[in-house]
């Protein structure tokens, strides 16, 4: 998976041909105003037309929206329609955390609810995508609620004592290891599930490969 932002689009294929499967690349809201508010001089129709030359390179696509930055409910199911009608392959919802030192620093946090039902919309909209469960966010304490939402992919697994660091918590359940593998398959048998193989994970990506060629009337790129 790759995440570089608007790019050219002639890139696209570049990037299938070295192998990327995934472009990610959240427009955070599909509200206009509310999208020029949160990204300054940033383009919503280049940002929004990116996924779709992505898709005709043969790139599975992952969007995403950010609760609690002032949308409303109107603004989160017009979103939650926009994702659905693209099509991606992967859709999530995180939770707003404030960074101290950012104009939006003060601000306080969504409560989880918003992005449980959040998460539960994607799930019932787009019942054959794949839906993540952030550890980003709370941790691994908000795994249990996040899958039981709907949720059946968990994301942001970091090896420990290695420095690497998140995105919205830096060093949250990291160097102890339970943001991996065998840090989060207990919480899935605590729930009746269990971890899929990777084989089935990779049959999953060539396929909706093989549907975007056949709906673009392209070769393969890998």
């Amino acid at each position: 998976m790759v995440s570089p932002g608007v790019v050219p689009g002639d890139l696209f294929g570049k990037l299938a041909r070295a192998g990327a499967d995934w472009y990610a690349c959240y427009q955070e809201t599909y509200n206009r105003d509310l999208f020029h508010r949160l990204r300054i001089d940033q383009s919503y129709r280049l940002r929004f037309e990116s996924k779709k030359k992505a898709m005709e390179s043969g790139l599975l696509v992952e969007d995403g929206l950010l609760a609690g930055v002032g949308e409303n409910a109107s603004d989160v199911a017009f979103s939650l329609k926009t994702i659905s009608d693209l099509g991606v392959h992967q859709a999530r919802v995180m939770s707003f955390v404030p960074q101290e030192g950012t104009p939006l620093g003060g601000r306080p946090g969504p409560p989880l609810e918003r992005e449980l039902k959040i998460i539960a919309l994607l799930r019932l909209l787009m019942p054959d995508r794949l839906i993540p469960a952030s550890l980003d966010v709370d941790g691994v304490k908000g795994l249990q609620a996040r899958l039981g939402a709907g949720a059946n992919v968990i994301t942001s697994l970091i090896p420990p004592q290695l420095g690497y660091a998140g995105v919205a918590q830096s060093i949250r359940d990291i160097d102890d290891g339970c943001r991996t593998v065998q840090g989060v398959a207990p919480i899935l048998r605590q729930m009746g599930l269990e971890v899929a193989p990777l084989e089935q994970y990779r049959l999953w990506i060539e396929d909706e490969r093989k549907k975007l060629r056949r709906h673009f009337g392209k070769a393969s790129a890998s």
